[in-house]
């Protein structure tokens, strides 16, 4: 596989060898860009950039839903040396005001729809774009204006969802994102041509990996959808557009298996799932029910994308995330006897980010002689197949024993009454912690009935002390980021206000 240079030399590859092939589909059938006119709308973009007095490395903030605009803006501005800074619109004030004091971005390319939210908080240059298709064109108007293709370095800062505090930025290079997307052709070795589904947020690494970046270095097709809507309409999208391949969060699996009928006559042929560990049996449900494989695959922000992933070819099902990628090394350390070699994951590579902008404390606790300390516990068989375990912050400790709550929440969410659950402590003066369950139903469920089947699955010093439905604490549902990873943070929470001035 041939290594680009950047972001711009991939798509110009694609182009020169393919120009007349679809790139971009539109959802509403408006604007489908071949891979010529994608790369047209970049030059043009640099031009209009450039008339617009916005300099080579600025930082640019971003804040649109998943559309095709969302993804040239994403290629655009990075392929014309400058810094993409994408913000989720249902981000908060605060957040908002530490992206702009961490970034040092001085210019905000908006949705219309999210200028009154955000216009009284960024005081610098803002372009507000009103009609996505008409800002296209007038772009692919403009004349062709030559960029300067010898650059590199910073590429992307991409937020991380703040779960244990401000969002970190994580600065990735032309060079990380690259070698992480040649590492993933490789390993999963798909076929050309074929169509992609990003209902991932683009504003996230998931919705710009697989469904976009390895969509164009395998001459594809990419249907960037609105990730609040898109799982709502998955099967009618994957049959209309004959959609091939997707990447998704585990709670899509969950949602999309508990809500959807057996589907027959589509072209979906494997789904690559990340962001969080999903339950072995929810998987075999799913690809039996719905005749489509599932790619479990790990990695992190700060490793770009993903770093270890299963092959749709040789996908097995054994609760594993599959084999290192060949573009970074994965080790386990400190491995605890008693869990049969649990230790945490360390990676290294080309695919690891540069840092954490404008936090050099928190980078030199992660990265350590180019090593990457994920903080994510794991292991090895011995066929090299890596398996995640949980989060070391997520481990509670009740009485001297550490608990996992994915250890006690797989069994409750395979429960034919319960929609979701999830598991967090509430402080405790003799057990240190109380565990406490929170869940959302499908069907009215007592909490006799759910802990006698617990008491069926599991130890009985790791069954919670209390369950509680989670609009009994004041949620409708359980909280989950844009990206489909579940805001413990949020929940634990509110769990602890309401017991607040109760006595457990």
């Amino acid at each position: 596989s041939i290594f680009m240079e950047n972001i711009l030399r991939l798509i110009e590859r694609s182009s020169n060898l393919y120009p007349n092939k679809i790139f971009l589909r539109d959802i509403n059938k408006e604007l489908n860009l071949t891979y010529k006119r994608t790369l047209d709308f970049i030059y043009k973009l640099n031009d209009y950039f450039f008339n617009n007095k916005i300099k080579k490395k600025e930082k640019i903030i971003v804040v649109f839903d998943n559309s095709i605009l969302l993804s040239l803006l994403f290629l655009g501005i990075t392929s014309t040396n400058r810094v993409f800074v994408p913000v989720n619109p249902d981000i908060g004030k605060y957040e908002f005001l530490n992206i702009l004091k961490t970034s040092g971005a001085k210019i905000l390319i908006i949705d219309e729809n999210y200028k009154k939210k955000f216009s009284k908080l960024f005081k610098n240059k803002t372009i507000n774009i009103k009609n996505h298709l008409e800002f296209v064109n007038n772009i692919l108007a403009r004349k062709n204006k030559k960029i300067n293709k010898r650059f590199s370095g910073l590429c992307e800062i991409l937020y991380t969802s703040g779960s244990t505090g401000n969002p970190k930025g994580v600065m990735l290079t032309h060079q990380s994102i690259l070698a992480n997307i040649n590492g993933l052709e490789k390993s999963l070795n798909l076929k050309k041509f074929k169509n992609f589904l990003a209902i991932t947020p683009l504003f996230h690494n998931n919705g710009q990996f697989i469904p976009t970046l390895l969509s164009i270095k395998t001459y594809g097709t990419s249907l960037p959808v609105n990730s609040k809507t898109s799982v709502i309409i998955f099967w009618d999208l994957v049959k209309e557009f004959k959609i091939n391949y997707s990447s998704v969060m585990a709670t899509h699996i969950s949602y999309l298996l508990k809500t959807s009928k057996k589907i027959k006559g589509h072209y979906l042929t494997g789904l690559f799932c990340g962001g969080a560990k999903l339950d072995t049996n929810t998987q075999k449900k799913f690809e039996k029910k719905f005749a489509v494989k599932i790619a479990c695959n790990y990695g992190l922000t700060e490793t770009s994308s993903i770093v270890a992933t299963e092959s749709l070819n040789k996908v097995k099902i054994n609760g594993s995330v599959g084999k290192p990628l060949y573009n970074n090394k994965i080790k386990i350390i400190n491995k605890d006897k008693v869990r049969k070699g649990l230790g945490e994951i360390i990676v290294s590579g080309k695919n690891i980010f540069d840092g954490y902008i404008k936090n050099k404390i928190k980078t030199n606790q992660v990265l350590k002689k180019n090593w990457l300390y994920t903080g994510d516990l794991g292991k090895f068989d011995n066929k090299g197949n890596l398996y995640i375990h949980e989060r070391k912050d997520n481990m509670i400790v009740v009485s001297g024993e550490n608990i996992f709550p994915t250890e006690i929440e797989k069994f409750v969410n395979n429960h034919k009454k319960i929609k979701f659950s999830v598991v967090v402590p509430v402080e405790d003066k003799i057990t240190q912690n109380k565990l406490v369950l929170i869940y959302e139903t499908k069907l009215k469920i007592s909490e006799e009935e759910l802990f006698d089947f617990l008491h069926k699955k599991i130890s009985v010093y790791k069954i919670p002390k209390i369950a509680l439905n989670c609009k009994k604490i004041g949620l409708n549902e359980i909280p989950k980021a844009s990206n489909g990873k579940i805001l413990r943070k949020k929940i634990i929470n509110y769990t602890n206000n309401f017991f607040k001035y109760k006595k457990l």
